[in-house]
């Protein structure tokens, strides 16, 4: 009999091959096979948008969704990772299976679905991983989007920005980040129109 090093959490390629139901998604959480809901069309429609802004005005790339590797083990295989609704950063994003490293910012769009330990856990999991900014982003039952940039501050999250319907996000540029502005209505709205 043979003793092999344990595997501490799941290698990459199980985790981008295991499939899921309709309007699931699979995530790695604590190094296990996690399935998470996710929103419906509207929801999608918001990361896309949110995606395409930061393309535009950070000049960075931008996935929606994207596999984040937050926690990878020594032996390669991920302990947590994460499926954010939108990654920003650069060219790997398009190459790589799995992002690596630390994003210069990520989206969450929460649905109804989402439960507050949830995205309590997640927040905490992306600020340990040491993400800089968390857009985060939901639509209200009376149809207006609701945003708020969070920035990181080590022990905790710090708002920075917060805007709904019409008005507008206005975040200044910092040493971090360029500047980023969006009227959260708009993005339900086709570009150009």
């Amino acid at each position: 009999m043979s003793l092999s090093a344990p595997r501490l959490g799941v290698p990459i390629d199980t985790w981008t091959s295991a499939s899921a139901g309709f309007y699931e998604r699979i995530e790695v959480v604590d190094g296990e096979l996690t399935i998470r809901r996710i929103g419906g069309n509207p929801h999608h429609y918001i990361a896309q948008r949110l995606a395409l802004e930061f393309e535009t005005q950070w000049d960075r790339y931008a996935t929606a969704p994207g596999n984040w590797a937050l926690q990878v083990a020594a032996d390669g295989s991920v302990l947590h990772g994460r499926i954010p609704d939108v990654l920003v950063n650069g060219e790997s994003l398009i190459t790589d299976e799995v992002y690596r490293g630390v994003p210069d910012a990520a989206v969450e769009v929460w649905s109804p679905g989402n439960t507050l330990a949830e995205m309590n856990d997640k927040r905490a999991q992306y600020r340990r991983a040491q993400l800089p900014v968390l857009l985060e982003a939901y639509l209200a039952d009376g149809g207006d989007v609701h945003l708020e940039w969070l920035s990181n501050a080590g022990t905790h999250w710090a708002s920075t920005a917060v805007a709904a319907g019409r008005s507008t996000l206005s975040v200044p540029a910092t040493e971090q980040h360029p500047a980023f502005t969006v009227v959260p209505n708009a993005l339900l709205r086709r570009p150009g129109t």
